[in-house]
């Protein structure tokens, strides 16, 4: 497989909070956790990933795709994990998927905080709809998250196929950005999510700064199924990934934040190559 790579790197994001006396070297844990589920065929399947007691989920993905499953919604629960529900259609055999939850937490004295932020939107048929959710003040993005099908939230009925999909969803160093398609005959809503860091601080401790730098990758994806793989600097760890797909030939089937970078299964139906753009949300704290 043919492949080039150009990545484009947007200045850090220094967010320092303040507070009293001695200084505490600051490490950030980044642990994740993986769930891996059966998924019948003809059926939609939900589940929940938590990460540990103290640590914070900021992004959660799929790792390992079910093949021919859809990634209906991913949803962050509280500041400890995500929920899942994936379509498996009654053209399918019975698969299974592993999804990932990146966990981190800060030692030292400080304290990753997240600032949620969500839309809705509608998607009139045959079109496609851009966005944006713009972080609060002092914080970046760290993790979307999208439900596609907000009406059958706690369905488990059967699965024909989804009308929406999204296209992109990337991220700047104050904002997401995402891009949904509607293929269906009839509106469709949707519902986005971003989780914003932060840093917080806990007495005796002087600062923290929260440095974040944004890398996108220009991957070309031939015919076929691909993996891709990019790592954030050493020292740092990943937040959040982020993704554009420059064709309808082209299918996400899985994207996730692990440890010190991030990977994306994407799919080519077509018979050319084409290209992907993939994002990798790398933060460190001094």
């Amino acid at each position: 497989m043919g492949r080039w790579v150009i990545a484009l790197v947007a200045a850090g994001l220094v967010l320092v909070g303040a507070a009293a006396r001695a200084q505490t070297a600051q490490v950030v844990l980044a642990p994740t956790v993986f769930g891996s589920h059966n998924l019948p065929s003809d059926a939609i399947t939900g589940f929940t990933v938590a990460c540990p007691s103290g640590y914070a989920a900021v992004s959660g993905g799929v790792s390992s795709p079910g093949a021919g499953a859809t990634l209906l919604s991913v949803r962050p629960v509280g500041t400890r994990g995500f929920t899942f529900r994936l379509g498996n259609p009654v053209t399918n055999d019975a698969t299974r998927v592993t999804v990932a939850v990146a966990c981190r937490k800060i030692t030292g004295g400080a304290v990753l905080k997240l600032k949620r932020v969500t839309t809705r939107i509608v998607v009139e048929p045959g079109t496609q709809k851009s966005g944006m959710l713009t972080c609060p003040p002092k914080s970046t993005p760290a993790g979307a998250a999208v439900d596609l099908d907000p009406v059958r939230a706690k369905s488990v009925e059967s699965f024909s196929g989804a009308s929406l999909s999204l296209r992109s969803s990337t991220a700047t160093l104050r904002a997401f950005q995402f891009r949904i398609a509607n293929t269906g005959t009839r509106a469709h809503g949707a519902v986005v999510k971003g989780n914003c860091a932060t840093v917080g601080l806990v007495p005796n401790v002087e600062h923290a700064t929260l440095t974040t730098r944004i890398t996108t990758y220009t991957n070309v994806v031939a015919p076929g199924t691909h993996h891709f793989r990019h790592r954030c600097r050493s020292g740092w760890i990943s937040l959040g990934v982020g993704y554009a797909l420059s064709s309808v030939s082209l299918r996400l089937e899985g994207t996730a934040a692990i440890g010190m970078g991030g990977q994306a299964w994407v799919r080519n139906t077509g018979a050319a190559p084409l290209t992907a753009r993939l994002q990798v949300i790398c933060s460190r704290v001094d």
